[in-house]
């Protein structure tokens, strides 16, 4: 890694290569404590380029590249092949930062930096009820400009991942429960009940519709929480691309009505409020999905993502934690094995229970995915029984009604 005394100047040489002027970098601000990751200013200003720029250049963590140099950071690649892409595919409104210029060498990238401003998990735990339910609303706006920019153009992106020698990682939204079924089986012999007849026809068929041909294919983030994405004025920013796949668009789409699972902060997201969320995405992506706007259609993949959705907090927390705690037998010994406090158990299972009310409740109201409903409804009850107090986690304050 280079020392980041030596790096403005190298980040100087690689602008003026870039831009044909001397460009020189000032105020460094730092910005992580992990990789090295500055603001700095432009001095002079360039024409068509921000004020300030993000340099960032991570080598060094523990996610590294496994068919790379010793060192070489698996996610930062692929965050930039994201950027390059989202870059080349952005029109008047930038999909994500602009990546301005870019080193493989020295594996440096120059980034457009937004500046300073709330995210959207700020906004859900303020107290601007109208501006939260607004930010929801612009989510559902950016993630449908970008999908729709990005449909049909996986082999594009894929060249350039292949040029800078980077993946997709695995996220919690991607992981294909067909390669899981051992998992399932475990839970259920460990806790002693059946799925619900045809749960296993349920879960392969679903899968297939997730991982296989969808008309749904196209970018996404795979960790569109709300603590990524900035709010600028009226609309949203999203930052942090290291999941960035080709998948199922509505993996993203939908964690809004989970109560954003992503974030690993989880609270409750009121279905209307969700609703609006999905609507103005619908609307963006008319243009390339036409099927999209049939509600029915569309309803039913959203309750699909939503399954998938359930799949992953239920295998997850499943073999990390609640297979733990059932073994032992002892909730202060569990803990102290996981290295939790009794209140990070406790949310951890309260996030767990709202992703799962909010899926099984969107399952009865479209008559959908009720076979995998059930089967989960069965494994919720036995928690329930293990914890009685198992409840939703409360409502983002930034959605409450004035009167809480």
């Amino acid at each position: 890694m280079t020392d980041k005394n030596d790096l403005l100047p190298l980040a100087e040489q690689i602008l003026a290569k870039e831009t044909g002027r001397i460009v020189k970098l000032t105020n460094p601000q730092t910005l992580s404590s992990e990789n090295v990751v500055l603001r700095c200013q432009l001095a002079p200003p360039l024409a068509a380029y921000p004020p300030s720029v993000i340099l960032k250049q991570v080598t060094t963590t523990k996610h590294n590249n496994p068919s790379g140099p010793d060192g070489e950071s698996h996610r930062f690649l692929n965050e930039w092949a994201c950027l390059e892409f989202l870059t080349i595919h952005s029109g008047p409104t930038s999909f994500g930062p602009r990546l301005l210029a870019s080193s493989r060498d020295n594996n440096l990238i120059i980034l457009e930096d937004f500046g300073q401003h709330p995210t959207m998990l700020e906004l859900l735990r303020g107290d601007d009820r109208v501006a939260a339910q607004q930010g929801l609303t612009a989510i559902g706006t950016f993630l449908g400009q970008m999908q729709a920019a990005t449909y049909g153009q996986e082999a594009a992106f894929t060249a350039i991942q292949s040029r800078l020698n980077a993946a997709s990682p695995l996220s919690d939204s991607t992981v294909d429960f067909r390669e899981k079924i051992a998992q399932f089986e475990d839970c259920f012999t460990t806790l002693q009940f059946q799925p619900s007849a045809g749960f296993w026809d349920a879960l392969q068929n679903l899968e297939q519709t997730m991982h296989g041909h969808t008309p749904f294919r196209t970018f996404i983030h795979a960790d569109a929480g709300p603590h990524n994405f900035l709010v600028i004025d009226s609309t949203v920013q999203l930052l942090d691309f290291e999941f960035g796949t080709y998948h199922h668009g509505l993996l993203d789409v939908v964690s809004a009505r989970l109560g954003f699972p992503h974030s690993g902060q989880a609270q409750s997201v009121p279905p209307e409020f969700a609703h609006q969320l999905e609507r103005a995405y619908q609307q963006e992506m008319l243009g390339v999905i036409p099927q999209i706007g049939d509600d029915a259609f569309f309803t039913r993949a959203l309750v699909d993502a939503c399954a998938h959705w359930a799949l992953s907090r239920w295998i997850g927390i499943w073999t990390y934690y609640f297979k733990e705690r059932f073994a032992l037998g002892d909730e202060t010994r569990t803990n102290e094995k996981m290295g939790w406090t009794a209140v990070q158990a406790q949310t951890t299972r309260g996030q767990a229970m709202t992703l799962y009310q909010s899926f099984r409740q969107f399952a009865h109201e479209t008559n959908h995915q009720l076979v995998i409903a059930e089967t989960l409804a069965a494994f919720v009850q036995i928690l329930q029984r293990e914890w009685p107090d198992l409840a939703v986690m409360p409502i983002y304050s930034g959605l409450q009604n004035s009167d809480g």
